[in-house]
Protein backbone atom coordinates (compact mmCIF):
# COMPACT_ATOMS: atom_id res chain seq x y z
CA UNK A 1 0.00 0.00 0.00
CA UNK A 2 1.48 3.39 -0.94
CA UNK A 3 1.87 6.27 1.52
CA UNK A 4 -1.03 8.24 0.06
CA UNK A 5 -3.50 5.46 0.87
CA UNK A 6 -2.00 4.98 4.31
CA UNK A 7 -2.49 8.66 5.14
CA UNK A 8 -6.05 8.60 3.83
CA UNK A 9 -6.83 5.49 5.85
CA UNK A 10 -5.44 7.03 9.02
CA UNK A 11 -7.65 10.06 8.53
CA UNK A 12 -10.65 7.82 7.95
CA UNK A 13 -10.34 5.59 10.95
CA UNK A 14 -9.58 8.44 13.32
CA UNK A 15 -12.30 10.80 12.06
CA UNK A 16 -15.39 8.62 12.22
CA UNK A 17 -16.87 7.96 15.64
CA UNK A 18 -19.37 5.28 16.45
CA UNK A 19 -23.02 6.05 15.89
CA UNK A 20 -25.95 3.75 16.29
CA UNK A 21 -24.07 0.98 18.02
CA UNK A 22 -22.45 0.24 21.35
CA UNK A 23 -18.96 -0.73 20.21
CA UNK A 24 -17.35 2.10 22.16
CA UNK A 25 -17.05 0.58 25.59
CA UNK A 26 -14.02 0.58 27.83
CA UNK A 27 -12.10 -2.20 29.49
CA UNK A 28 -9.06 -4.34 28.92
CA UNK A 29 -8.14 -6.17 25.73
CA UNK A 30 -9.44 -9.69 25.61
CA UNK A 31 -8.62 -12.73 23.55
CA UNK A 32 -11.46 -15.18 23.00
CA UNK A 33 -10.01 -18.50 21.94
CA UNK A 34 -11.56 -21.91 21.73
CA UNK A 35 -10.14 -25.20 20.69
CA UNK A 36 -11.18 -26.42 17.32
CA UNK A 37 -10.35 -30.01 18.18
CA UNK A 38 -8.30 -32.39 16.08
CA UNK A 39 -10.93 -34.50 14.38
CA UNK A 40 -8.33 -36.03 12.05
CA UNK A 41 -4.76 -35.70 10.90
CA UNK A 42 -5.13 -32.22 9.41
CA UNK A 43 -4.97 -29.24 11.72
CA UNK A 44 -8.03 -26.96 11.66
CA UNK A 45 -7.67 -23.68 9.81
CA UNK A 46 -7.22 -20.76 12.19
CA UNK A 47 -9.18 -17.60 11.40
CA UNK A 48 -8.41 -14.40 13.29
CA UNK A 49 -11.02 -11.73 13.98
CA UNK A 50 -10.58 -8.26 15.45
CA UNK A 51 -13.28 -6.02 16.84
CA UNK A 52 -13.52 -3.10 19.26
CA UNK A 53 -14.76 -3.72 22.77
CA UNK A 54 -18.41 -2.94 23.38
CA UNK A 55 -20.69 -2.94 26.39
CA UNK A 56 -21.18 -6.03 28.49
CA UNK A 57 -24.24 -7.34 26.64
CA UNK A 58 -22.66 -7.01 23.20
CA UNK A 59 -19.36 -8.51 24.35
CA UNK A 60 -21.26 -11.47 25.77
CA UNK A 61 -23.02 -11.96 22.45
CA UNK A 62 -19.71 -12.20 20.59
CA UNK A 63 -18.17 -14.57 23.11
CA UNK A 64 -21.13 -16.91 22.76
CA UNK A 65 -21.15 -16.59 18.95
CA UNK A 66 -17.45 -17.48 18.73
CA UNK A 67 -17.88 -20.43 21.07
CA UNK A 68 -20.84 -21.75 19.06
CA UNK A 69 -18.96 -21.30 15.79
CA UNK A 70 -15.98 -23.30 17.05
CA UNK A 71 -18.23 -26.07 18.33
CA UNK A 72 -20.07 -26.25 14.99
CA UNK A 73 -16.80 -26.29 12.99
CA UNK A 74 -14.71 -28.45 15.31
CA UNK A 75 -11.77 -30.01 13.55
CA UNK A 76 -12.17 -27.78 10.49
CA UNK A 77 -11.99 -24.13 11.54
CA UNK A 78 -11.02 -22.46 14.79
CA UNK A 79 -12.00 -18.83 15.21
CA UNK A 80 -9.83 -16.64 17.44
CA UNK A 81 -11.31 -13.29 18.36
CA UNK A 82 -9.30 -10.40 19.71
CA UNK A 83 -11.26 -7.65 21.42
CA UNK A 84 -9.50 -4.29 21.52
CA UNK A 85 -10.20 -1.64 24.13
CA UNK A 86 -11.44 1.69 22.79
CA UNK A 87 -12.02 3.84 25.85
CA UNK A 88 -11.71 7.50 24.94
CA UNK A 89 -8.78 6.89 22.62
CA UNK A 90 -8.24 5.37 19.20
CA UNK A 91 -6.70 2.09 20.35
CA UNK A 92 -8.66 -0.03 17.89
CA UNK A 93 -8.03 2.34 14.99
CA UNK A 94 -4.33 2.55 15.90
CA UNK A 95 -4.11 -1.23 15.83
CA UNK A 96 -5.77 -1.38 12.41
CA UNK A 97 -3.43 1.29 11.07
CA UNK A 98 -0.34 -0.50 12.37
CA UNK A 99 -1.52 -3.78 10.84
CA UNK A 100 -2.13 -2.09 7.49
CA UNK A 101 1.41 -0.73 7.53
CA UNK A 102 2.91 -4.12 8.40
CA UNK A 103 0.53 -6.32 6.33
CA UNK A 104 -0.55 -8.17 9.46
CA UNK A 105 -4.30 -7.61 9.41
CA UNK A 106 -6.52 -10.42 10.73
CA UNK A 107 -8.62 -12.54 8.40
CA UNK A 108 -11.86 -10.88 9.48
CA UNK A 109 -12.01 -7.25 10.55
CA UNK A 110 -14.82 -5.21 12.09
CA UNK A 111 -15.24 -1.73 10.66
CA UNK A 112 -17.65 1.14 11.10
CA UNK A 113 -20.09 1.55 8.24
CA UNK A 114 -18.88 4.91 6.89
CA UNK A 115 -15.36 3.50 6.55
CA UNK A 116 -16.32 0.74 4.09
CA UNK A 117 -15.58 2.82 0.99
CA UNK A 118 -12.19 3.92 2.29
CA UNK A 119 -11.19 0.39 3.28
CA UNK A 120 -12.36 -0.91 -0.10
CA UNK A 121 -10.69 1.82 -2.13
CA UNK A 122 -7.40 1.28 -0.33
CA UNK A 123 -7.47 -2.49 -0.87
CA UNK A 124 -7.75 -3.42 2.80
CA UNK A 125 -10.86 -5.57 2.33
CA UNK A 126 -11.97 -7.75 -0.57
CA UNK A 127 -15.29 -7.95 -2.44
CA UNK A 128 -17.73 -10.57 -1.16
CA UNK A 129 -20.26 -10.72 -4.02
CA UNK A 130 -19.26 -14.19 -5.22
CA UNK A 131 -19.76 -15.66 -1.75
CA UNK A 132 -23.38 -14.58 -1.27
CA UNK A 133 -26.39 -15.67 -3.28
CA UNK A 134 -28.91 -13.07 -4.37
CA UNK A 135 -31.38 -14.65 -1.97
CA UNK A 136 -28.97 -14.13 0.91
CA UNK A 137 -28.33 -10.52 -0.06
CA UNK A 138 -32.04 -9.83 -0.42
CA UNK A 139 -32.57 -10.84 3.21
CA UNK A 140 -30.52 -7.88 4.44
CA UNK A 141 -32.35 -4.60 4.89
CA UNK A 142 -31.60 -2.30 1.91
CA UNK A 143 -29.46 0.16 3.88
CA UNK A 144 -27.05 -2.63 4.84
CA UNK A 145 -26.43 -3.38 1.16
CA UNK A 146 -26.06 0.35 0.45
CA UNK A 147 -23.58 0.79 3.28
CA UNK A 148 -21.50 -2.22 2.26
CA UNK A 149 -21.32 -1.52 -1.47
CA UNK A 150 -18.57 0.50 -3.16
CA UNK A 151 -18.12 0.93 -6.92
CA UNK A 152 -20.75 -1.72 -7.55
CA UNK A 153 -19.17 -4.39 -5.35
CA UNK A 154 -20.26 -5.63 -1.94
CA UNK A 155 -17.46 -5.50 0.66
CA UNK A 156 -18.83 -5.60 4.20
CA UNK A 157 -21.79 -7.19 5.94
CA UNK A 158 -23.65 -5.32 8.65
CA UNK A 159 -23.82 -7.08 12.00
CA UNK A 160 -26.91 -5.11 12.94
CA UNK A 161 -28.56 -1.86 11.89
CA UNK A 162 -29.40 1.41 13.58
CA UNK A 163 -32.10 4.02 13.34
CA UNK A 164 -33.03 7.45 14.64
CA UNK A 165 -36.62 8.02 15.69
CA UNK A 166 -38.58 10.81 17.33
CA UNK A 167 -39.13 9.88 20.96
CA UNK A 168 -41.83 11.78 22.80
CA UNK A 169 -42.84 12.37 26.38
CA UNK A 170 -46.35 10.95 26.72
CA UNK A 171 -47.28 13.14 29.69
CA UNK A 172 -46.36 16.32 27.85
CA UNK A 173 -48.17 15.19 24.70
CA UNK A 174 -51.30 14.40 26.72
CA UNK A 175 -51.06 17.74 28.50
CA UNK A 176 -51.29 19.51 25.13
CA UNK A 177 -53.74 17.12 23.46
CA UNK A 178 -51.17 15.98 20.88
CA UNK A 179 -51.43 12.52 19.31
CA UNK A 180 -48.19 11.54 17.50
CA UNK A 181 -48.49 9.57 14.22
CA UNK A 182 -48.62 5.78 14.39
CA UNK A 183 -48.51 5.17 10.63
CA UNK A 184 -45.45 5.91 8.53
CA UNK A 185 -47.37 7.67 5.76
CA UNK A 186 -48.64 10.12 8.38
CA UNK A 187 -45.22 11.00 9.77
CA UNK A 188 -45.05 14.59 10.96
CA UNK A 189 -43.80 17.07 8.40
CA UNK A 190 -41.18 19.59 9.51
CA UNK A 191 -43.93 22.17 9.84
CA UNK A 192 -46.09 19.87 11.98
CA UNK A 193 -43.12 18.98 14.19
CA UNK A 194 -42.31 22.69 14.48
CA UNK A 195 -45.87 23.36 15.66
CA UNK A 196 -45.53 20.58 18.26
CA UNK A 197 -42.29 22.10 19.51
CA UNK A 198 -43.83 25.57 19.72
CA UNK A 199 -46.82 24.24 21.69
CA UNK A 200 -44.81 22.15 24.12
CA UNK A 201 -41.79 24.36 24.77
CA UNK A 202 -42.10 26.00 28.18
CA UNK A 203 -39.14 28.20 29.15
CA UNK A 204 -40.63 28.91 32.56
CA UNK A 205 -40.47 25.19 33.37
CA UNK A 206 -37.19 24.67 31.56
CA UNK A 207 -38.80 22.47 28.87
CA UNK A 208 -37.54 22.56 25.28
CA UNK A 209 -39.60 21.51 22.29
CA UNK A 210 -37.05 18.89 21.36
CA UNK A 211 -33.68 17.42 22.16
CA UNK A 212 -31.63 16.54 19.10
CA UNK A 213 -27.94 17.20 19.73
CA UNK A 214 -25.93 14.93 21.98
CA UNK A 215 -22.71 14.83 19.99
CA UNK A 216 -21.03 17.50 17.91
CA UNK A 217 -19.09 15.02 15.78
CA UNK A 218 -20.35 12.14 13.66
CA UNK A 219 -23.89 12.49 14.99
CA UNK A 220 -24.31 15.68 12.96
CA UNK A 221 -23.89 13.84 9.66
CA UNK A 222 -25.51 10.60 10.76
CA UNK A 223 -28.73 12.29 11.91
CA UNK A 224 -29.05 15.51 9.96
CA UNK A 225 -28.11 14.35 6.45
CA UNK A 226 -31.64 12.94 6.39
CA UNK A 227 -33.10 16.45 6.25
CA UNK A 228 -31.35 16.86 2.90
CA UNK A 229 -32.51 13.43 1.66
CA UNK A 230 -36.09 14.03 2.75
CA UNK A 231 -36.05 17.32 0.86
CA UNK A 232 -35.08 15.65 -2.41
CA UNK A 233 -31.29 15.91 -2.45
CA UNK A 234 -28.24 14.69 -0.50
CA UNK A 235 -25.01 16.20 0.76
CA UNK A 236 -23.02 14.59 -2.09
CA UNK A 237 -23.83 13.06 -5.46
CA UNK A 238 -24.91 9.42 -5.59
CA UNK A 239 -21.46 8.33 -6.77
CA UNK A 240 -19.80 10.38 -4.05
CA UNK A 241 -17.67 12.42 -6.43
CA UNK A 242 -19.18 15.86 -5.88
CA UNK A 243 -20.75 17.98 -3.14
CA UNK A 244 -21.22 21.18 -5.14
CA UNK A 245 -24.89 21.47 -6.10
CA UNK A 246 -25.91 18.94 -3.45
CA UNK A 247 -25.04 19.99 0.09
CA UNK A 248 -25.47 23.63 -1.00
CA UNK A 249 -28.37 23.08 -3.39
CA UNK A 250 -31.64 24.96 -3.03
CA UNK A 251 -33.13 21.97 -1.21
CA UNK A 252 -30.08 21.72 1.02
CA UNK A 253 -30.27 25.39 1.93
CA UNK A 254 -33.96 24.91 2.80
CA UNK A 255 -33.08 22.02 5.11
CA UNK A 256 -30.36 24.01 6.85
CA UNK A 257 -32.66 27.02 7.21
CA UNK A 258 -35.24 24.84 8.95
CA UNK A 259 -32.66 23.70 11.49
CA UNK A 260 -31.46 27.26 11.88
CA UNK A 261 -35.02 28.40 12.63
CA UNK A 262 -35.30 25.89 15.45
CA UNK A 263 -32.01 27.13 16.88
CA UNK A 264 -32.91 30.82 16.48
CA UNK A 265 -36.19 30.27 18.32
CA UNK A 266 -34.43 28.23 21.01
CA UNK A 267 -36.74 25.26 20.50
CA UNK A 268 -33.86 22.97 21.36
CA UNK A 269 -30.87 23.26 23.63
CA UNK A 270 -27.75 23.39 21.46
CA UNK A 271 -25.67 22.10 24.37
CA UNK A 272 -28.03 19.82 26.30
CA UNK A 273 -27.29 17.66 29.29
CA UNK A 274 -27.05 13.95 28.39
CA UNK A 275 -30.34 13.12 30.14
CA UNK A 276 -32.40 16.18 29.24
CA UNK A 277 -35.23 14.16 27.67
CA UNK A 278 -35.15 11.48 30.35
CA UNK A 279 -35.58 14.15 33.04
CA UNK A 280 -38.66 15.61 31.34
CA UNK A 281 -36.88 18.73 30.05
CA UNK A 282 -37.67 18.10 26.38
CA UNK A 283 -41.04 17.19 24.88
CA UNK A 284 -39.49 15.20 22.03
CA UNK A 285 -36.08 13.73 21.27
CA UNK A 286 -34.49 12.99 17.93
CA UNK A 287 -32.40 10.06 19.13
CA UNK A 288 -31.03 6.64 18.37
CA UNK A 289 -32.68 3.40 19.33
CA UNK A 290 -29.75 2.66 21.64
CA UNK A 291 -31.15 5.36 23.96
CA UNK A 292 -33.95 3.00 24.95
CA UNK A 293 -31.75 1.04 27.34
CA UNK A 294 -31.00 4.21 29.29
CA UNK A 295 -34.69 5.03 29.69
CA UNK A 296 -34.99 2.14 32.14
CA UNK A 297 -33.17 4.20 34.76
CA UNK A 298 -36.01 6.77 34.75
CA UNK A 299 -39.18 5.03 35.96
CA UNK A 300 -41.19 8.26 35.88
CA UNK A 301 -40.50 8.73 32.18
CA UNK A 302 -43.42 7.66 30.00
CA UNK A 303 -42.14 7.61 26.44
CA UNK A 304 -43.32 6.70 22.98
CA UNK A 305 -41.85 6.57 19.49
CA UNK A 306 -42.94 8.17 16.26
CA UNK A 307 -41.26 8.55 12.88
CA UNK A 308 -38.36 10.73 11.78
CA UNK A 309 -39.97 14.02 10.59
CA UNK A 310 -40.11 14.55 6.82
CA UNK A 311 -39.93 17.52 4.51
CA UNK A 312 -43.38 18.92 3.62
CA UNK A 313 -42.59 18.28 -0.04
CA UNK A 314 -40.45 15.20 0.33
CA UNK A 315 -40.24 11.64 1.55
CA UNK A 316 -40.08 9.85 4.88
CA UNK A 317 -36.53 8.76 5.60
CA UNK A 318 -34.33 7.89 8.55
CA UNK A 319 -30.64 7.44 9.34
CA UNK A 320 -28.97 4.06 9.40
CA UNK A 321 -25.55 2.50 9.66
CA UNK A 322 -23.57 0.44 12.11
CA UNK A 323 -20.59 -1.85 12.42
CA UNK A 324 -19.89 -4.44 9.76
CA UNK A 325 -17.43 -7.25 9.11
CA UNK A 326 -15.24 -7.73 6.08
CA UNK A 327 -12.42 -10.00 4.97
CA UNK A 328 -8.97 -8.48 4.78
CA UNK A 329 -6.77 -8.74 1.71
CA UNK A 330 -4.13 -10.32 3.98
CA UNK A 331 -6.27 -13.42 4.57
CA UNK A 332 -4.85 -16.67 3.22
CA UNK A 333 -8.01 -18.59 4.08
CA UNK A 334 -10.80 -16.68 2.37
CA UNK A 335 -13.25 -19.60 2.16
CA UNK A 336 -13.03 -20.18 5.90
CA UNK A 337 -13.21 -16.44 6.62
CA UNK A 338 -16.42 -16.32 4.58
CA UNK A 339 -17.85 -19.00 6.86
CA UNK A 340 -17.11 -16.75 9.84
CA UNK A 341 -18.69 -13.68 8.26
CA UNK A 342 -21.80 -15.63 7.32
CA UNK A 343 -22.06 -17.12 10.79
CA UNK A 344 -21.76 -13.80 12.60
CA UNK A 345 -24.39 -12.20 10.37
CA UNK A 346 -26.85 -15.06 9.96
CA UNK A 347 -30.53 -14.81 10.84
CA UNK A 348 -30.13 -16.23 14.34
CA UNK A 349 -27.20 -14.06 15.34
CA UNK A 350 -28.77 -10.98 13.82
CA UNK A 351 -31.80 -11.53 16.06
CA UNK A 352 -29.70 -12.32 19.13
CA UNK A 353 -27.58 -9.19 18.74
CA UNK A 354 -30.69 -7.05 18.25
CA UNK A 355 -32.24 -8.42 21.45
CA UNK A 356 -29.02 -7.85 23.39
CA UNK A 357 -28.48 -4.24 22.34
CA UNK A 358 -31.87 -2.65 21.53
CA UNK A 359 -30.49 -1.98 18.06
CA UNK A 360 -32.50 -3.34 15.10
CA UNK A 361 -31.51 -6.44 13.16
CA UNK A 362 -29.70 -6.26 9.84
CA UNK A 363 -31.68 -9.18 8.36
CA UNK A 364 -35.35 -8.95 7.50
CA UNK A 365 -35.94 -12.56 8.52
CA UNK A 366 -34.46 -11.93 11.97
CA UNK A 367 -37.46 -9.80 12.90
CA UNK A 368 -39.60 -12.95 12.74
CA UNK A 369 -38.19 -14.02 16.10
CA UNK A 370 -38.42 -10.56 17.72
CA UNK A 371 -42.19 -10.11 18.12
CA UNK A 372 -41.89 -6.80 20.01
CA UNK A 373 -41.04 -5.16 16.68
CA UNK A 374 -44.53 -5.96 15.43
CA UNK A 375 -46.19 -3.68 17.99
CA UNK A 376 -45.81 -0.05 18.99
CA UNK A 377 -43.51 1.53 19.91
CA UNK A 378 -40.84 -0.77 18.40
CA UNK A 379 -42.83 -1.23 15.18
CA UNK A 380 -41.78 2.28 14.16
CA UNK A 381 -38.13 1.21 14.21
CA UNK A 382 -38.78 -1.88 12.12
CA UNK A 383 -40.77 0.08 9.54
CA UNK A 384 -38.03 2.67 9.17
CA UNK A 385 -35.20 0.14 8.96
CA UNK A 386 -36.91 -2.13 6.45
CA UNK A 387 -38.45 0.50 4.17
CA UNK A 388 -37.00 4.04 4.28
CA UNK A 389 -33.54 4.05 5.88
CA UNK A 390 -30.54 5.59 4.13
CA UNK A 391 -26.90 4.92 4.93
CA UNK A 392 -24.39 7.73 5.07
CA UNK A 393 -22.62 8.60 1.80
CA UNK A 394 -20.42 5.80 0.49
CA UNK A 395 -17.27 7.67 -0.45
CA UNK A 396 -13.59 7.19 0.38
CA UNK A 397 -13.45 10.93 1.18
CA UNK A 398 -16.11 10.56 3.87
CA UNK A 399 -13.84 11.69 6.76
CA UNK A 400 -13.46 15.15 5.21
CA UNK A 401 -17.15 15.32 4.32
CA UNK A 402 -18.42 14.47 7.80
CA UNK A 403 -15.98 16.79 9.54
CA UNK A 404 -16.83 19.80 7.38
CA UNK A 405 -20.56 19.12 7.35
CA UNK A 406 -20.65 18.85 11.15
CA UNK A 407 -18.68 22.06 11.54
CA UNK A 408 -20.99 23.89 9.12
CA UNK A 409 -24.16 22.76 10.92
CA UNK A 410 -22.87 23.86 14.30
CA UNK A 411 -21.83 27.20 12.84
CA UNK A 412 -25.26 27.63 11.24
CA UNK A 413 -27.04 26.80 14.47
CA UNK A 414 -25.11 29.49 16.31
CA UNK A 415 -25.74 32.14 13.68
CA UNK A 416 -23.46 31.67 10.66
CA UNK A 417 -24.74 32.36 7.14
CA UNK A 418 -26.33 29.24 5.70
CA UNK A 419 -25.25 29.49 2.08
CA UNK A 420 -21.64 30.47 2.68
CA UNK A 421 -21.26 27.70 5.29
CA UNK A 422 -22.59 25.06 2.91
CA UNK A 423 -20.61 26.47 -0.01
CA UNK A 424 -17.46 25.93 2.03
CA UNK A 425 -18.38 22.29 2.67
CA UNK A 426 -18.81 21.73 -1.05
CA UNK A 427 -15.55 23.47 -1.91
CA UNK A 428 -13.39 21.61 0.61
CA UNK A 429 -14.92 18.22 -0.16
CA UNK A 430 -14.65 18.58 -3.93
CA UNK A 431 -11.02 19.62 -3.63
CA UNK A 432 -10.27 16.63 -1.40
CA UNK A 433 -11.99 14.19 -3.75
CA UNK A 434 -10.27 15.60 -6.83
CA UNK A 435 -6.87 15.55 -5.15
CA UNK A 436 -6.97 12.00 -3.79
CA UNK A 437 -9.65 9.97 -5.53
CA UNK A 438 -10.49 11.26 -9.01
CA UNK A 439 -9.20 8.96 -11.72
Amino acid sequence: MNMRWMKILLAAIMAVTIIGCSSNGSGSSENQEASGGTGGSAEPVEITFWRPQADEAEDQFYQEAVKAFNEAHEGKIVLKMETVTRGNSFAYEDKIYAAVASNTLPDVVALDGPNVANYAASGIIIPLDEYFTQEELDDFVPSIIQQGTYNGKFYAVGLNESSVVLFYNKKIMDEHGIVPPTEIDKAWTWDEWYDVMKRTADPDRGIFGTNMINDKGEWMTYAFEQFWISNGTDIVSEDGTKAEGYVNSEQGIEAANFLKKLADEKLFNIDPTPTEFEEGKAATKLGGTWNITGFEAYPDLEWGITYFPRSPKGQVTSPSGSWAVGISSNSKHVAEAVEVVKWLTNKENSARLAKATNVPASRKSAFESIPEYNELPMRVIKEQVTTVSHARPVTPAYPVLTQKFAEALIDIMVGADVKSSLDNVAKVYDQEYARNFAE
